[in-house]
Formats: structure tokens, C-alpha cells, sequence
């Protein structure tokens, strides 16, 4: 009798020891996946997912985005190029090309843009526009969109600070900050 208390404290023994050692071995290797996780979770920023997009396609840049999914964070940038618009989405944090996708445009919209680009000059990049947005205002450049009205050209720049959405509008020839719209998501309005 005394040899089968001693056998079932021993195997009592190693199953407590034999599971502390297998917890603290997966709570180590979750400790250690998610630290090198979190040192790779850096954006890219929307001037480099420009170069990049623009390697895959040429072409003006209409929009940049920067999208959150459950999958996973990239921007999605669409380029104007003739009669094409061609999405191309770059991942967030490597930059790597994740798809591009072109489709047949047949509106005249590419007209506009070329009578304005030969009457003003050189348009500035999303890229720039970006730089002289963040110069206003301080947090994440979520969106940038190019907008055309009878023939000035602003490139529109969402930021994110938190809870607070701003808007700056750049012109897209001399990077000059045109207006500044803040809007706070506070739920006590």
C-alpha cells in the first residue's frame, strides 16, 4: 500500500511540474512571438507605399487609404494612367505588393487633368501633400484624395489622433495648406 501512495505521488509530482513547465513554456513563446510582432508593427507611411505602388504601375496618384481588416493593414492606392484606373494595395508594414488590379476608365476625367497640369504646372506628389498636411496637424495620414473643381486641383488629407479626424486641404500645385476641418468622435454630443 505504501509504494502505491508513494507511485501516485510521484506521478502527481511530475504531471504538476510537467504542466508548469509546458505553461510557462507557451506563455514564453507567446511573450517572445508577440514582442518580435510588435517590433515589426511600424507603417511604412504613405510616401513610401507611393514608390511602391508606383514601381507596379505607372501613373498619377488619384487616392492613397490606408485600410484595417482582421487580415491585416494596408493602403490601397489607386493611379490614374490614360484610360486606366489600376488599384494596387501595398502592405502596411513591409511594403510588400499585395495585388494590383486594372480596369478600363472611360470617362474624361484624363482630359481635365492634363488641360489643368499644362496650364499650371507640375502637380506635387500625395507624398508631399502628406508632409505639408502633417506640418498642421498632428496624428496618422489615414486617406489622401486628389479633387478637381473647375480646374484647381486639392489634394484632401485625412489625419487620426485618437478620436479626432482632421482634414487638410493641400493644393496640388504648391503644397500650400488651403483649410483645416477638425471633427471629434466624442460620443457625449
Amino acid at each position: 500500500m505504501m509504494k502505491m501512495k508513494l507511485w501516485s505521488s510521484v506521478a502527481a509530482a511530475a504531471i504538476l511540474f510537467g504542466g508548469a513547465y509546458s505553461i510557462s513554456e507557451v506563455q514564453g513563446a507567446s511573450a517572445g512571438s508577440t514582442a518580435s510582432q510588435s517590433q515589426s508593427k511600424t507603417l511604412i507611411g504613405v510616401d513610401k507605399a507611393e514608390a511602391y505602388a508606383l514601381k507596379s504601375a505607372q501613373g498619377r496618384i488619384e487616392s492613397i487609404d490606408l485600410k484595417e481588416r482582421i487580415s491585416g493593414s494596408y493602403y490601397e492606392v489607386e493611379i490614374r494612367h490614360n484610360n486606366q484606373e489600376i488599384d494596387v494595395r501595398v502592405d502596411a508594414y513591409t511594403g510588400k505588393i499585395l495585388s494590383v488590379r486594372k480596369e478600363t476608365d472611360d470617362d474624361d476625367d484624363d482630359d481635365n487633368y492634363a488641360a489643368a497640369t499644362s496650364q499650371s504646372g507640375t502637380m506635387i506628389s500625395a507624398a508631399k501633400a502628406a508632409e505639408a498636411a502633417s506640418a498642421s496637424a498632428k496624428g496618422t495620414v489615414t486617406e489622401i484624395d486628389l479633387d478637381g473643381d473647375n480646374g484647381s486641383f486639392v489634394y484632401e488629407v485625412e489625419i487620426r489622433n485618437g478620436k479626432v479626424t482632421t482634414e487638410v486641404g493641400v493644393d496640388a500645385y504648391t503644397a500650400k495648406v488651403l483649410y483645416t476641418d477638425v471633427d471629434s468622435d466624442d460620443d457625449d454630443d
